[in-house]
This record gives C-alpha cells, structure tokens and sequence, in this order.
C-alpha cells in the first residue's frame, strides 16, 4: 500500500511539475510573440522614417537647386515632388519664376545640412530641415551662401510622401 501511495505521490508531482513547466513555457511565448510584434512595428516605422526624411530632403534639394539654363525642368522636379495646395500655388507661380531664374542667370546649389521628423500623425509628418544654398546670379552674387531653416510638412500621396506645405522657420 506505501508502495502506491508514493507512487501516486510521485505522480502528482510530476504532474504539477509539468503543468508548472507548461505555464512558464506559456508565459514566455506570449512574451516572445509581444517582442516580436513590437519589433515589426518599430521596424515599419523606422522604414517609414527613412522614407519621410528622404522625401523631405528631396524636395528641398530640389527647391533651392535651380539652375537658369535648367529651370523648367527644375521647377517640374518640385511639382513632382508636392501635393494638394502648396503643389497648386507653385505650379501658378512657376512662369514668372522660370522667367526671373532666367533673366537673372540664377544658378543655386543646395544641401541639406540636418533634418529631424518633429512631429507625425495619419499619414501626415512635419520634419524641420536645415540647409545651405550657394547663390550666384546676374546681379553681382557670387557663390554667396544663403542660409535655410524650413518646417516640411508632408503627405502619404499614393503611397508616396510629398511636400504639402513649406514654412520658414526663424
């Protein structure tokens, strides 16, 4: 009878044990599949991240790299790159611009010297960028540095961000 009883025992030892184990195995899966969730979404937005602050430098580059002998295609290269009113009061804008790039034999190169994503929500972010343009032009300027501090706000369009409003930040 001793002999079944710690049998029995022993039985019921093992079987806590290993539903003991079971929980414990349960807990760190669950844990396993929230990490790996987590790390998915961190990953998606670092990937959207890159994506925002390329097009935000995009767009700059693009804005203050005008060349008169390249102008039309120039001004084509921001309007590709915008959306929604800031892409139409460029897009009225853009002759006279073409003309005066034109007659005063502007040629500007830009870069991007920092970018940061200040703020972000629903397919819409806001990245401050901070950059420098050389200048020269009919009217005496030559390679004068000019000096850009711009608030970029910008839209998901199809998949795609692009510049929908352009501050100066002082």
């Amino acid at each position: 009878m001793r002999t079944l009883l710690d049998a029995m025992r022993r039985t019921d030892r093992v079987i806590a044990a290993t539903v003991g184990f079971a929980i414990v195995a349960a807990v760190f899966a669950g844990l396993a599949v929230t990490s790996l969730r987590d790390h998915r979404a961190i990953e998606r937005q670092r990937i959207e991240d890159v994506e925002i602050l390329d097009a935000a430098r995009s767009g700059v580059l693009a804005m203050i790299s005008i060349r008169d002998t390249s102008a039309p295609d120039d001004v084509k290269k921001v309007l590709d790159q915008s959306t929604g009113a800031f892409q139409k009061d460029f897009e009225a804008r853009s002759a006279s611009f073409v003309s005066v790039v034109q007659e005063a034999k502007v040629v500007t190169t830009g870069d991007v010297l920092a970018q940061g994503i200040e703020s972000r929500e629903d397919g819409t972010a806001t990245v401050l960028v901070y950059a420098t343009s050389s200048v020269t032009n009919a009217a005496g300027a030559e390679n004068e540095t000019r000096t850009w501090r711009l608030r970029v706000t910008l839209t998901d369009d199809s998949s795609r961000y692009k510049m929908s409003n352009v501050e100066f930040v002082a």
